[in-house]
């Protein structure tokens, strides 16, 4: 099981590629952020991207592949499941209820 912090350090290693497209914030919440991971838990890793993100990934489809790809690649790092969630179309409201106690990177 991976700590917090490897998870971060992951991150921050990740964010300069991930900002060269666009997505500007990158961080962990849930059960791992808040001190609570099991044996069960999954890694939650929020990214908010900007408008010009999908044109610099070269469209959508190949947005959504490089996602998916980025998806993979911390969850073959880890050998853990990754949910990935891009909360830059979510209302302020859900954003704080879902990202509470998240650790940006």
């Amino acid at each position: 099981m991976p700590t917090k912090d490897e998870i971060l350090n992951f991150l921050r290693e990740l964010k300069p590629e991930l900002e060269s497209f666009g997505i500007y914030k990158v961080g962990l919440f849930g059960s791992y952020a808040k001190g609570r991971a099991n044996i069960a838990s999954d890694i939650d890793v929020a990214i908010e991207s900007s408008k010009q993100t999908i044109a610099r990934l070269g469209g959508g489809m190949r947005a959504f592949i490089y996602l998916d790809e980025l998806r993979g690649r911390i969850a073959n790092k880890f050998k853990i499941s990754v949910d990935l969630c891009d909360t830059a179309s979510m209302s302020d409201k859900k954003k704080l209820k879902l990202l509470e106690g998240a650790i940006y990177v």
